[in-house]
């Protein structure tokens, strides 16, 4: 409705009475005067309530949030007697790892041996995050899966095979393209296991 209708002059009264009554939230005497606040003191409260709600539900937002922190280890040198004591000594930072829950810290990969061109989504490509969980049995080896593998050399990500030499096993490279040929290594160089569950794929833009 055209409650001022196509007069020029001051509003009447009933004009005004119109306006007053048709805008709820308006503090009246702000109208009338400029005094004040624009808006209704019973308007006002109501905001307020709706503002305090929306941080109710961020704050509880964070605090159900179901990513946890965990160790990552950011060193490339020989991590001795075993990944959870390089943990202990402090050799690490905490980070959250979202969508995957079950696994124990994680590490940097680095380097191309680990490119899957056949399958991508399953390449382990330079500068990943790589997500680990500790593997203590060692008498039982998932062969075929991939594991990193803690050396006097430094730790190394390998698909993991059956050798022909007793008392080692092959490690395998995804990358047989650019010369990364399989290897045994001795069961008596490796300082500590984990089994890979996962990894991140970091690009740098």
């Amino acid at each position: 409705e055209n409650i001022v209708g196509k007069r020029q002059s001051n509003p009447s009264f009933d004009i005004t009475n119109k306006i007053i009554n048709s805008i709820e939230h308006i503090n009246i005497e702000w109208l009338m005067t400029g005094n004040g606040n624009m808006l209704s003191t019973a308007t006002t409260h109501i905001l307020e309530e709706k503002n305090d709600t929306i941080k109710e539900n961020i704050v509880q937002l964070g605090n159900s949030c179901p990513y946890t922190t965990k160790p990552f280890i950011h060193t490339t040198f020989p991590i001795a007697d075993s990944f959870s004591k390089a943990i202990e000594a402090g050799n690490y930072i905490e980070i959250p790892i979202p969508f995957i829950s079950d696994y124990d810290f994680t590490l940097r990969a680095h380097g191309d041996s680990m490119i899957k061109e056949e399958n991508p989504q399953k390449s382990i490509e330079d500068q990943d995050i790589v997500v680990c969980r500790f593997w203590k049995n060692r008498s039982y080896i998932r062969w075929g899966e991939v594991y990193v593998l803690s050396t006097a050399e430094g730790y190394i990500i390998k698909k993991i095979m059956p050798s022909e030499k007793d008392g080692c096993i092959k490690c395998v490279s995804f990358n047989k393209k650019n010369g990364y040929d399989p290897y045994d290594l001795p069961l008596s160089e490796i300082f500590d296991w984990a089994i890979v569950v996962g990894s991140i794929r970091i690009s740098m833009w």
